[in-house]
């Protein structure tokens, strides 16, 4: 089932309401908040068809109100103004965040308009004024207005970010300085950023910039974790998001987007759940295909740009009537993955599997010809055990929760053998806060593309901040 939340009845009743419709994935999905029962709406000119109308700009901005019967008298369209606060209340609540708060009213006019007996639309004008000092954040504005007795509602969402120029093929990176020199690089080095979804919010890794060139520091941001989790009434394995991973989906706009508008790659992580399922006891290869199906679902939905295989904790002495296949289960998944999914990356956590650059699938198909990257465990120097070429991986990972000083040893010593990759696990979020990241972090970017590293933007609490 699916939950369809109308945003309009907060205002008249001062509560979420909820209405359903059956989808296969189980999470809320916003519904129509511009037209009610009676056929009123209130709509942005530009866009009529836009549930919710996002600005990010100074400007005068056209809203049509409509009414679903006549006026029977001339008037003015009023803008409500009391249910304001609890209504940005209400919207964090639902959508399990902290951090919307309504738009100050120094920046932003609203202005009705009047119209004649017999009317049953009129333009208003909402402009938004002094945006550039606006304060870094996620802001709301619920028009809720009043034309002819009848009250109708959008919701409008601005958001202040900081400075960026995004990632591109065509715009990317500096290449790392002459001192690095390597025959197989071909392009800049890339930094990739797991966030532990249960400590701290993935919108502060498109934060950090190069000071010069604006360009984010981390290329991959990846979701740590969702789960492979079994149904045993089914008798299949399913992904899982638990209440940590809830708000990002709830609201992808607000936490999604913000990376992917930096060209930053939003992989997640899929991590077995001690319920006898993993990478490595598929039974053949239509279950994986199954499994993937159901992967790529969520990539549509959300805009995921990648699934990370990460082989642990599957505990597969819980479910012996799925016994383990050996390499030939792990490869069947990269293979599905790649069939579903052939424009979307496949990346691999290098530990703890069994994989060798000699095993190849019924395809003569190694791992190396699926995945399009991976990465060694913390601290660990090995070339990748699946064969991977150097360009495509990364030694010496970082466990970054208590410090990210290691950094600039993992770049060096990454520059100096020619890969391709620097992983950091886990930035803690009181080392953002303090500054001693982006100082790290600087150490270790002027040697890979001869720039600092500044912060630029909110810091965006997340669940250990709370």
């Amino acid at each position: 089932m699916k939950a369809k939340y109308i945003i309009a009845n907060i205002m008249i009743g001062a509560a979420l309401l909820y209405a359903c419709d059956k989808d296969k994935i189980e999470l809320p999905q916003p519904g129509n908040n511009t037209m009610n029962s009676q056929g009123s709406a209130l709509y942005y000119k530009a866009a009529p068809q836009e549930e919710v109308t996002t600005l990010s700009a100074d400007g005068a901005y056209t809203f049509v109100t409509k009414v679903g019967k006549a006026a029977p008298d001339a008037g003015v369209v009023t803008l409500l103004t009391s249910a304001m606060e609890k209504i940005v209340k209400d919207y964090n609540i639902f959508k399990g965040a902290l951090d919307y708060s309504l738009l100050p009213s120094a920046h932003y006019t609203f202005e009705g308009a009047t119209y004649a007996k017999g009317a049953t639309e009129a333009e208003v004008k909402l402009t938004i004024k002094n945006f550039a000092s606006l304060d870094y954040g996620d802001y709301l504005l619920p028009l809720k207005v009043e034309m002819a007795g009848q009250q109708v509602f959008h919701l409008v969402k601005v958001h202040k970010d900081g400075e960026f120029s995004a990632l591109s093929e065509t715009s990317k990176k500096p290449m790392p300085p002459k001192a690095y020199s390597c025959s197989n690089r071909k392009e800049p080095m890339k930094m990739v950023a797991y966030v532990e979804t249960n400590d701290w919010d993935i919108r502060n890794m498109g934060q950090f910039i190069l000071k010069d060139s604006k360009k984010p520091v981390f290329d991959i941001v990846v979701l740590f974790a969702a789960n492979m989790n079994y149904d045993a009434k089914k008798g299949k394995r399913y992904l899982f998001f638990n209440d940590k991973l809830q708000p990002i989906l709830k609201d992808p706009d607000k936490y999604i987007k913000p990376l992917k508008d930096r060209g930053i790659k939003v992989v997640v992580d899929i991590l077995p759940n001690h319920q006898g399922v993993g990478y490595y006891n598929f039974q053949n290869y239509e279950e994986a295909l199954e499994f993937a199906r159901e992967c790529k679902q969520y990539a549509d939905k959300y805009g995921f740009d990648g699934y990370d295989i990460d082989e642990e904790y599957a505990n597969y002495n819980k479910l012996p009537q799925k016994p383990t296949k050996d390499n030939e289960s792990i490869l069947w998944f990269m293979r599905a993955m790649k069939e579903v999914m052939p424009d979307k990356l496949l990346t691999l956590y290098d530990y703890n599997h069994y994989l060798t650059p000699n095993d190849v699938d019924d395809q003569g198909k190694g791992a190396k010809d699926y995945l399009d990257y991976s990465w060694a465990n913390y601290w660990e120097q090995h070339g990748s055990h699946a064969g991977l070429p150097k360009e495509k991986y990364g030694q010496y990972s970082i466990e970054a929760n208590w410090s990210t000083s290691s950094t600039t040893y993992s770049a060096d010593y990454n520059l100096q053998g020619c890969y391709g990759l620097v992983m950091i696990f886990n930035i803690n979020g009181n080392n953002i806060e303090n500054g001693q990241t982006t100082e790290d972090l600087s150490a270790a970017t002027k040697k890979l593309y001869g720039e600092e590293c500044i912060f630029s933007g909110k810091y965006h609490k997340g669940p250990k901040d709370r």
